[in-house]
């Protein structure tokens, strides 16, 4: 694995929907700019009775300029309120989880690994990449994830190993968050590309450890009944699902893929290799 450049692995819909989300914000910026340099009295006679609307609206898209001023200062206070909040990870706390997070970041080639933490879910099976600049990134996981590192610690390396994907593709980048910002308003394009992206974590997770079985089932069904889970009658779901318009329309509106189309895309991997990818409807 040395040597392996993991931005192979991205998913094929990732980099076009980049492209296209800093196309829309580009395109938007100068939009308003060009508004903002047309006149009181012209206003009025192009636009009329929408003069001050449409004014008002070029105003608040060129504030997008200080977004990330002021995203990098709420990433700071909402970093410090998920750690303030839970328990950091090392040699001397949950020595187990920690030394199965420093070999797969090994695996991924990081010279330096976020901060690990392990927070109350309150009963929800989740964990997430957070990022306040270079120096200052993290990955939280629910306490009710870690449950599984007792009985099936391959569940826990592989949700490890999708957010430290996340942070290895810069996923959680300040600049990716700036762009994404007029895309995410308009949801179906936002949504895309989030979906896009955890693909592409998911990918790299497989790469390094292919456990991704286990985990897909406790984030289908939680941490109590994923040993009574059959994984081929699961996957005949899948393929069944996949033909649904309302299933397809589901996932649109998604920022992860939906578990069936999620699943079925790790399965079509372990089957046909890395030249498939999840669908996006």
């Amino acid at each position: 694995m040395t040597g392996f450049d993991f931005r192979r692995l991205r998913h094929r819909w990732e980099m076009p929907m980049i492209w296209l989300s800093g196309i829309v914000t580009l395109a938007a910026l100068l939009l308003a700019a060009s508004v903002l340099t047309i006149s009181e009295s012209e206003m009025q006679e192009m636009f009329g009775e929408d003069a001050e609307a449409i004014g008002d609206t070029a105003f608040n898209i060129m504030l997008i300029l200080a977004l990330p001023l002021a995203l990098y200062i709420y990433r700071f206070y909402y970093a410090a309120k998920a750690k303030a909040n839970a328990i950091r990870v090392g040699p001397r706390q949950l020595p187990e989880l920690w030394a199965l997070y420093e070999d797969i970041g090994q695996r991924l080639e990081m010279k330096r690994l976020p901060k690990l933490y392990v927070t109350n879910g309150n009963g929800v099976v989740n964990a997430y990449a957070l990022s306040c600049n270079r120096r200052h990134k993290y990955v939280v996981l629910h306490a009710e994830t870690v449950l599984a590192m007792k009985d099936t610690p391959e569940i826990v390396e592989f949700v490890l190993a999708h957010e430290l994907a996340h942070h290895k593709l810069g996923h959680v980048a300040l600049w990716r968050l700036v762009i994404g910002f007029l895309p995410n308003l308009l949801v179906p394009l936002g949504l895309t590309t989030s979906r896009a992206q955890e693909y592409s974590a998911d990918r790299v997770a497989h790469k390094v450890c292919d456990h991704h079985g286990p985990a897909m089932k406790l984030l289908a069904i939680g941490p109590w009944m994923t040993q009574d889970v059959d994984a081929d009658a699961w996957l005949d779901q899948c393929v069944e699902d996949r033909r649904e318009w309302s299933v397809r329309a589901a996932n649109l509106l998604s920022g992860h893929a939906v578990m069936s189309k999620r699943y079925k895309a790790l399965r079509d991997i372990d089957a046909k290799g890395y030249d498939v990818h999840g669908d996006m409807l």
